[in-house]
């Protein structure tokens, strides 16, 4: 319910605030007094577009602020909400600001927490419903008519589960479909690593085998030079008459023939053993080093080939030679997985086909309850348009297939289409008039049936409680009499169960407030502003008293709004039996 409402620095309206009581609310005045500039007001707590031009001349922004008291069914579906966004209720109160700035981008708080515009139309969405000449669209366009079956029908439950069931098929018919649409991607990307991997594995290289194949390749190319050294090395050494090992053996052995006892004998003797021990490991490693560079026919051009083939991948795929062995696991890797999709495929067409039949399944539940339901909706509405003063209309809630382009079906031939919400395109078609044919309801209704309609229709949805405020800005226009007094009992009516707020022009809708609020303009320091006063029962009778007769007041004026305010109270708490017995649910 809607508590308070500041309004600042919003066209005619330089400083407003109301205070509104649960019941009906309803706001009068002259034409052009500011009326729907209220509206305007509550439109951007409900999250519609900030526009410049709404901004009060000399004023930099428009701040409209509001708290709302969130309980029963409306708490209940925004907790989820503010918990999402780390927003408490203190009390069950929600303070809602917004601000639109005459130039740039405005600021919408929720309990002093900046928010977005996305937010704001979920909670606001909640809390108001505006409905207004201009709101008619809700009605002709058929996309809405859906809705107010569902909400006649009580389908949440069964919508959630149908959700959910079609997002789960939507996402894996999604997934086939990227597929298939890759798939000569796919297959391409595959015949390029298998060349690759062919010929990675076709060359095998091996970890360290670059580094030891260049240093082989580099003692070949020297062979000639290094055989003819080593060879004289072992020869000098150990090979020849001469040798230095054997001359340095002769050494030893003159020197341990010598008497013993002299330390620095004994340092010879060491140091001509460790030179003749050098010698031999040296013409041992020289002998090593000459068998090393004997190699076969072919070897060097064979080394160098294999060089070339391994310098050829290094290029070729980047990194070194040593990394190649990776590279070839990475593609071995990811072309088995290529190759596992059309298993892979397989399998997701199985879960698609699982997760069709449930959706299916769930539309085709959804549409049982909806021709069970429709009937009961259409003469819901009848009914009510026979207290508004249409005896003769009809209505028909029409259930027809989804076409091509509403929905997505199987491959399977007959299956239904679908889409989010089901199976079905539901459409009301109205007469106003015995003996004529349904027509749709944006064809054949005048603008002022179009309002009792809208009205009707809130009047049998009204305890769905999907809000807690309903906003009716002048939905009577064009009527007035009978007519205008039944909408202000269907107006009361709904008041019983939510809150109200109503601009009216008429006296006989007023008369059924529970709150009375004048809007009028006045000129401070040379400029306009709109003023918003309640009206205790005095002023409210001199109120109904103007718009019954004119500028000037009279007795008989007076005498006549009592008495429509005294009628209002009488009639204003009964309920209409034909409007509620046993059309609530058709089945």
């Amino acid at each position: 319910m809607l508590d308070f409402l500041r309004i600042r620095g919003l066209a005619l309206l330089d400083d407003v605030a109301l205070e509104f009581e649960p019941g009906m609310n309803v706001l009068t005045g002259e034409t052009g007094a500011g009326k729907s500039i209220i509206v305007d007001a509550l439109t951007l707590l409900r999250g519609g577009r900030g526009r410049a031009e709404l901004v009060r001349e000399g004023s930099e922004a428009a701040r409209v602020e509001a708290q709302f008291t969130v309980r029963g069914r409306v708490g209940a579906r925004l907790r989820p909400l503010f918990e999402e966004h780390g927003l408490e209720l203190e009390d069950e109160a929600l303070v809602v600001e917004r601000r639109v700035k005459r130039s740039g981008r405005g600021r919408i708080a929720l309990q002093s927490n900046l928010s977005t515009l996305a937010v704001l139309a979920e909670v606001g969405g909640e809390l108001l419903e505006i409905c207004s000449q201009h709101e008619h669209h809700s009605l002709t366009h058929v996309g809405h008519h859906l809705e107010l079956l569902d909400a006649y029908a009580e389908l949440d439950a069964e919508l959630a589960d149908y959700a959910e069931g079609y997002r789960v098929w939507r996402e894996l018919a999604d997934r086939i479909r990227d597929i298939r649409a890759r798939e000569a991607e796919r297959l391409q990307r595959a015949d390029y690593l298998r060349f690759q991997i062919d010929e990675l594995e076709r060359v095998a290289p091996q970890v360290g085998e670059y580094d030891e194949a260049r240093g082989r390749l580099a003692l070949l190319r020297e062979a000639g030079k290094l055989h003819e050294f080593a060879s004289a090395t072992h020869q000098m050494l150990y090979e020849s008459d001469d040798a230095l090992a054997a001359r340095l053996g002769m050494l030893l052995d003159r020197a341990r023939r010598l008497p013993h006892g002299s330390r620095a004998l004994d340092e010879v003797v060491e140091q001509l053993e460790a030179a003749k021990i050098a010698c031999e490991e040296a013409s041992a490693a020289a002998g090593r080093l000459a068998d090393a560079i004997e190699f076969g026919p072919g070897e060097l051009e064979q080394l160098e080939e294999r060089l070339h083939e391994l310098e050829r991948l290094r290029r070729k795929h980047g990194g070194e030679v040593d990394e190649l062995a990776e590279r070839l696991e990475i593609m071995q890797a990811e072309l088995a997985q290529l190759d596992s999709t059309e298993g892979q495929l397989g399998t997701l067409e199985r879960d698609e086909r699982r997760a069709w039949t449930r959706c299916r399944e769930g539309a085709d539940r959804l549409h049982a309850a909806r021709v069970a339901a429709a009937a009961g909706l259409a003469r819901a509405i009848e009914l009510e348009l026979d207290a508004l003063h249409i005896p003769g209309a009809r209505l028909e809630v029409e259930l027809r297939p989804l076409a091509a382009e509403e929905g997505e079906g199987s491959d399977a031939e007959g299956e239904p289409r679908l889409g989010p919400r089901g199976r079905d395109r539901a459409e009301i078609r109205f007469s106003a008039n015995p003996g004529e044919p349904l027509a749709p309801l944006n064809r054949v209704a005048s603008g002022g049936e179009l309002s009792r309609v809208l009205l009707a229709v809130k009047s049998v949805l009204s305890t769905e409680q999907r809000v807690a405020t309903y906003v009716f800005d002048e939905v009577d226009a064009g009527v007035g009499g009978a007519v205008a007094e039944a909408i202000g009992q269907r107006l009361r009516r709904a008041a019983a169960d939510h809150q109200v707020l109503c601009i009216t022009h008429l006296p006989q809708i007023a008369a059924f407030a529970d709150a009375h609020f004048r809007v009028h303009k006045s000129i401070v320091e040379g400029r306009t502003v709109t003023k918003v006063v309640r009206l205790d029962d005095e002023e409210r009778i001199d109120e109904l008293a103007r718009m019954l007769g004119g500028k000037k007041v009279t007795t008989s004026a007076r005498e006549h709004a009592r008495a429509l305010i005294e009628h209002a109270r009488q009639v204003g708490g009964k309920k209409s039996s034909r409007a509620r017995k046993g059309v609530r649910k058709a089945g």
